[in-house]
């Protein structure tokens, strides 16, 4: 009996001593895709590069992005704005290529200004080159970016493919993942491995929205003859593309304005044309209460335009119009007023002209009629030094038929003829109006 009664408590004993949880393991798919991660990134490593432009110093740089391998003899895509400065001043900077198997000097084959692309040569690549697809994937695509953020480490980043972007007028790939500075020019992979574009840029404002350059843009790059790699042969080729990707733009532009028609949109107590679709509008409005003035705006831009060393931004369009309404029984009177608030808007700055890049800015006021309002227009224009025809412009008006009632417009446009500005300004001004005026 006690041997039975001394067994049980053993027992229970036993049963009540805790017992160590083991470990959950990991989820099938989960342990797939993180194998898979591994095997991308030690295969892909060698071919994988940190691309410096710098100005002969070896451990300094001035400028830092990737590249990646796409030939056995050794071709590297990056990005324009990668080798910009580069191209802008080949005495000045020189270019190299790095990574695990050792530093390299890079020699510029072609450049794309539109799509922001550039092709290297290095030699002593004997890593495999990666394959370029001919068709990107539908969206919602899982993919991998690699690069080398910030210059601290190549670095893999995953993602979706979400397709492309619906604004601007240059393609641009839209991803769901958190690219970073130093990541320009590094690939974008399929889960086999191949190229589906090339890394460009990211939004700011958001820590996981990034875009790509399509694979398919490759092609022409490619396919270019190889650049002469004087100072002025650049300049000859970079005033190439900048023709004609204005006279593209300009075309593109006027045709979607045509195609809106007679369609308008209502910004406070005035109507404005419609701008196309390509355009990222936003619209407010504020209360000045101690004036009783009421200001509703409409203000839109052209995304995804190339960036040129030393020029800035090109092919850029911003437009604004804006309303003011004063209260009924206010005596504040607006023109006053007004002629600050435009000095707010006015993009144009005082250059010097030792600057190379543009010309001191040449500017007009006058007073024109359209239609049955008078407008005061002042335009301004600098032009490109280096690319004859081609300037920024500035053209900014504000209606004087009603001190109470005024309507306030201004196009900014970088990297155009006069042309294009002059009939989108007659498009704006022309659309522009009271709401209870007749179209």
């Amino acid at each position: 009996m006690l041997g039975l009664l001394l067994a049980a408590l053993l027992a229970q004993a036993g049963a009540a001593r805790p017992t160590r949880a083991a470990k959950p393991a990991r989820p099938p798919a989960e342990r797939q895709q993180r194998a898979t991660h591994e095997s991308t990134y030690d295969q892909w490593k060698p071919s994988l590069f940190t691309i410096e432009v710098h100005s002969g110093n070896v451990n300094a740089k001035s400028t830092l992005g990737s590249g990646y391998l796409v030939s056995r003899g050794g071709h590297v895509v990056t990005n324009y704005h990668v080798v910009g400065s580069y191209v802008g001043d080949p005495e000045r900077y020189q270019l190299r290529a790095k990574n695990a198997s050792g530093q390299f000097e890079a020699q510029l084959l072609s450049f794309d200004l539109v799509n922001d692309l550039a092709l290297l040569l290095i030699d002593g690549a004997t890593a495999p080159p990666l394959e370029v697809v001919a068709r990107l994937p539908a969206p919602g695509t899982a993919v991998v970016a690699f690069g080398n953020p910030e210059g601290l480490g190549l670095s893999l980043v995953e993602g979706i493919f979400n397709g492309y972007a619906e604004k601007g007028l240059v393609d641009r790939m839209l991803l769901s993942m958190p690219l970073n500075s130093g990541m320009s020019g590094g690939p974008i992979l399929n889960a086999a491995g191949q190229v589906i574009g090339t890394n460009v840029a990211i939004e700011r404002e958001s820590n996981s929205l990034s875009f790509g350059v399509p694979a398919t843009k490759l092609r022409a790059l490619l396919a270019a003859t190889p650049l002469a790699l004087d100072k002025q042969s650049l300049l000859a080729e970079t005033h190439r593309q900048l023709a004609l990707l204005e006279r593209e733009t300009s075309a593109r532009l006027l045709q979607e304005v045509e195609r809106m028609g007679d369609a308008f949109v209502m910004i406070g107590g005035a109507r404005a044309p419609r701008p196309p679709s390509v355009f990222e509008c936003w619209d407010d409005s504020e209360l000045h209460r101690e004036e009783g003035i009421t200001k509703s705006q409409y203000s839109c831009n052209l995304e995804f335009t190339p960036h040129v060393e030393p020029l800035g931004d090109v092919a850029a369009v911003s437009l604004l119009v804006e309303h003011f309404g004063v209260a009924a029984g206010s005596s504040f009177g607006l023109f006053g007023w007004l002629e600050s608030h435009a000095q707010s808007h006015n993009q144009v700055n005082a250059i010097d002209p030792k600057n190379g890049a543009f010309s001191p800015p040449r500017c007009a006021a006058e007073r024109v009629r359209v239609r049955d309002l008078v407008w005061k227009v002042t335009s301004c224009a600098s032009a490109y030094v280096d690319h004859p025809g081609l300037f920024d412009f500035d053209f900014v008006a504000t209606s004087l038929s009603d001190p109470k009632d005024v309507m306030y417009v201004s196009l900014q446009m970088s990297g155009f003829r006069l042309e294009p500005l002059m009939a989108l300004g007659r498009r704006l001004l022309e659309g522009v109006a009271p709401s209870g005026a007749r179209p």
